[in-house]
């Protein structure tokens, strides 16, 4: 007769060996408090100092703003004159160019001229030198030739000098010509900073300019983010996450956050933070939420949240 009883003690340890390892890999949801954030809130300061002119009505009602639209506009009026100032001085650089252009031209024309006239000269020394040499002529016909030539000589040379001075200063033109131009752009760029302007379609925060307000260059403006981009923030104590794969805690995993009229809106882990607090022991949770959920969540919304079992 066969002993079944070593088999099945054998099957039975087993069993016992395996079933912490089956009871570890358990998933337990837990339940979370959390708080509705935005993904991008930006801050709209001001580029200058002076006081606020113009304000956008439609933004400071509804509270949206919409790409590059001008929310405030604050008195422009001396750098404007700064900027025409500029622009006069760079109409006034261009001329300047201009003008060491047509020296260049009349430079290049006066030599063209010397240079005929040295020609000139020169074969009429030749043949008063061979009128000299045949005795047709005197020594002194033939010196006042030969200083015609000279003269002529020098005429050149200082023609070509002339060039060199008037390409010089050209290029001199040209260098103040861009300085003015950076001094124009620079004064265009101060212009733009006395104007708020929205970087992307998006709700405002803390938007209660006042026409008249002085302010001064850095302050806050207002704050803007976009409605459908935002996520939530929860904490998770050390002991939860000590095995953060059987209550679902997973960069990645779905998870289920539930509002205070008990809409569920679909989200995932994005973020598992790597530090603990040292007093409380918790760790920071995000979790992005679905766009077309968070459009309807307000910001700082208590919310709670559901883990899910880890997708595979």
């Amino acid at each position: 007769m066969k002993n079944f009883k070593f088999p099945l003690k054998l099957g039975l340890a087993l069993a016992t060996l395996a079933l912490p390892a089956f009871a570890q890999d358990s998933f337990s949801s837990i339940n979370l408090a959390g708080t509705v954030v935005a993904d991008n809130k930006t801050g709209l300061s001001y580029g200058a100092r002076g006081c606020i002119t113009e304000i956008s009505q439609v933004a400071l009602k509804s509270g949206k703003a919409t790409k590059d639209q001008v929310l405030i506009k604050l008195d422009d009026r001396a750098i404007t004159l700064a900027v025409k100032s500029a622009m006069a001085r760079v109409g006034d650089l261009e001329a300047a160019v201009d003008e060491r252009e047509f020296s260049i031209a009349s430079a290049k024309a006066e030599i063209v001229r010397v240079e005929e006239e040295l020609d000139f000269v020169g074969r009429e020394f030749e043949r008063t030198h061979v009128l000299f040499q045949r005795g047709l002529v005197n020594e002194t016909t033939v010196e006042a030739a030969e200083r015609r030539k000279m003269d002529a000589t020098f005429a050149v040379d200082r023609a070509k000098e002339a060039l060199e001075r008037a390409v010089s200063s050209k290029s001199r033109a040209y260098i103040a010509l861009e300085i003015g131009e950076l001094e124009l752009l620079a004064r265009k760029l101060d212009l733009d900073d006395l104007t708020v302007k929205s970087p992307f379609d998006g709700l405002l925060l803390d938007f209660s300019p006042k026409i008249g307000d002085c302010v001064s260059q850095g302050l806050l403006a207002a704050q803007i983010y976009t409605p459908d981009e935002k996520s939530v923030e929860t904490f998770v104590f050390m002991d939860q996450l000590v095995n953060a794969k059987s209550v679902g805690v997973v960069v990645g995993n779905p998870v289920n956050v539930i509002r205070i009229n008990g809409q569920i809106c679909p989200g995932i882990f994005s973020l598992v933070g790597t530090e603990a607090n040292l007093e409380t022991q918790n760790v920071k949770i995000t979790l992005e939420l679905d766009a077309s959920c968070a459009a309807t969540m307000l910001l700082n919304e208590a919310v709670s949240i559901k883990t899910l079992p880890i997708s595979e």
